[in-house]
């Protein structure tokens, strides 16, 4: 015999439909078969759910799911959850140009990565949190850990190496140049990224990072540069009185990096 039906409805809110329903309704297809509820009716906002009790309560937990967070545990095979704790300095790096980094990140592991919404100019840590099946959410951990170290990570960013240089924060100024001078000829003359380390750095060496052998002349370039200042006849200690930032302007934040924030 057929066991008892009941059915129960969901408010969707607007904004949230295309998340709950997913691309080509992938997402509310996958709830329905793994529930095993007998439909989802998705006519407007209010969505109803047929079938068994306890399978429209298991459908019904996994929308509300996608409404709060934007994922649901019964999409994954060995579901885990895993919050990594990020100066939200990192954010750009990890979303990348137009949320590019961020995009692989979740195409090539299927894990679902949400940053929390954080006040512009923040200077705090502030949460990203995984979720997906166990393997690749650490797999994901991995790769956000290593572009926080070291700015890149073979998944997001094939082809690119680093060099760590142990340079002491006396010989910054040095390395950047009068305003900027040498870190602007370093960069664009072998299109490589070099990171000076800040409060809120992860890694305290000097990083620069690019293709091999680009790295490896702009690593021959910034001895010589730390070389001449140990051997300048100002000496370590003989602050020159041009200061510069060395690390540039921020980064503004960009219109599509909101929809990569979220509020918890």
């Amino acid at each position: 015999p057929v066991g008892p039906s009941s059915s129960a409805t969901i408010h969707v809110p607007e904004n949230k439909i295309g998340i709950v329903i997913g691309p080509k309704g992938a997402k509310i297809k996958l709830i329905q078969e793994k529930s095993g509820v007998t439909r989802i009716d998705t006519q407007g906002q209010v969505f109803t759910i047929t079938g068994k009790p306890e399978n429209v309560a298991r459908a019904e937990a996994a929308i509300k799911e996608l409404i709060e967070k934007g994922y649901c545990a019964l999409a994954f095979e060995g579901f885990s959850e895993n919050v990594i704790n990020v100066h939200s300095s990192h954010f750009p790096d990890l979303i990348g140009k137009q949320g590019a980094v961020v995009r692989k990140i979740k195409e090539e592991l299927g894990v679902e990565i949400n940053f929390q919404d954080v006040p512009k100019g923040s200077n705090k840590k502030a949460k990203v949190t995984l979720a997906g099946s166990a393997t690749n959410v650490e797999k994901a951990k991995t790769v956000i850990n290593n572009i926080i170290l070291y700015n890149h990570d073979q998944l997001t960013h094939p082809g690119e190496v680093h060099e760590e240089l142990d340079i002491e924060p006396w010989a910054y100024r040095y390395l950047i140049g009068s305003k900027g001078s040498e870190m602007k000829h370093i960069q664009h003359n072998w299109k490589v990224k070099v990171n000076i380390p800040r409060e809120t750095s992860a890694n305290d060496k000097v990083l620069i990072v690019g293709e091999a052998d680009q790295v490896e002349r702009a690593k021959t370039y910034c001895e010589k540069l730390i070389w001449n200042a140990e051997n300048n006849s100002k000496g370590r200690d003989k602050a020159d009185n041009a200061t510069a930032d060395p690390w540039g302007d921020e980064e503004p934040e960009e219109e599509w990096m909101k929809g990569y924030m979220y509020k918890r």
